[in-house]
């Protein structure tokens, strides 16, 4: 039931991270714990924001997979003086074309185009992220109330190739 993956994906309530080393612990502490699609265990698809136009490449944001079960699902932050720059659209797209290039045992016969998803979550009010989601395809599938908030489940199917 979607409703109770909810908590399992968002890890509500989100609270910004307050310094880079918030984001770096965050960044290593995402390491797949049940095998991933090609069965491999231990992987990491988690990476660092950083604006090609700054020379001390400093991280403004993270974004990866957060989690492989139940299901897999994105997670992704950046600090707001970047908000509405069109970063994190960008390092969505790069993930989420990342993930499905990754390779992968026999598919099972329900898992074809269309049918396997990946998941994300977020505060409905966050138009930001909303945004950031629809662009690359990701369309809402159930909202739930949450601690006073809509939290809003997103899915997005694999492409056919």
């Amino acid at each position: 039931m979607i409703l109770n993956q909810v908590d399992t994906y968002s890890r509500w309530p989100k609270i910004p991270h307050q310094n880079i080393q918030e984001t770096e612990a965050n960044i290593r502490n995402n390491i797949f714990k049940v095998p991933d699609a090609s069965g491999a265990l231990g992987r990491q698809l988690y990476f660092a924001v950083i604006s090609a136009t700054d020379p001390t490449q400093k991280v403004i944001g993270a974004v990866g997979i957060n989690d492989l079960s139940p299901s897999p699902s994105i997670g992704y932050g950046i600090h707001p003086d970047f908000w509405g720059n069109g970063y994190m659209s960008e390092a969505v797209a790069g993930v989420v074309d990342a993930w499905w290039k990754l390779p992968r045992k026999e598919p099972e016969p329900e898992l074809t185009a269309g049918t396997e998803k990946l998941f994300a979550t977020c505060n409905k009010a966050n138009i930001g992220s909303v945004k950031v989601l629809q662009k690359n395809g990701f369309e809402i599938i159930n909202e739930v109330h949450l601690e006073g908030d809509t939290v809003a489940l997103f899915a997005l199917g694999r492409p056919s190739s």
